[in-house]
């Protein structure tokens, strides 16, 4: 009777193929083939995650933008208004920019907030990965982040980051 595989946990830097798990019992590299496969989707999560981070990167400089542009346009509508009327138009203008900007903002931050929380998460997956001490996946994980880096980046991504787990 075949014994069942099991997973081999090493605390040494090493480059083994057969019986690796990556982070959870299922995930079972049995030989090179799904060694393969695994460091396929391992780099594409890595390139994924810097996709996201670039992502949200865009979408706070959009933010920005729409803000400066709604500032503008009160101070232009101040400048354009006579002085008949000024303050009570300021009044009702004001009045609705703060309830737009509230609305805007609780939808702002859980948008944000919803990216950020899965950026930690897959960085703590990653990392996760990483210690798996497995030479094929580390480099996997670090070609991975390296090309989203590259390729998704465009300029907007710096190299420092608050959470950085791989």
């Amino acid at each position: 009777m075949p014994m069942p595989a099991t997973c081999k946990m090493n605390m040494l830097f090493n480059w083994q193929i057969e019986n690796t798990c990556v982070v959870f019992r299922w995930w079972h590299i049995s030989g090179p083939f799904s060694m393969f496969l695994s460091c396929v989707a391992i780099f594409l999560i890595a390139a994924g995650y810097e996709w996201i981070r670039a992502y949200s990167s865009l979408i706070e400089s959009r933010w920005k933008e729409a803000e400066l542009l709604l500032q503008r346009n009160r101070i232009d509508e101040e400048e354009d208004d006579g002085l008949e009327g000024q303050q009570q138009q300021q009044q009702r203008t004001l009045v609705h920019a703060y309830e737009q900007h509230a609305r805007l903002s609780r939808k702002r931050e859980l948008i944000r907030s919803s990216i950020y929380a899965f950026l930690v998460a897959t960085s703590f997956w990653l990392m996760l990965v990483f210690m798996t001490y497995n030479g094929y996946l580390m480099i996997a994980t670090v070609l991975g982040a390296g090309f989203g880096h590259f390729i998704f980046g465009n300029g907007r991504l710096s190299g420092d980051k608050s959470i950085q787990c791989h």
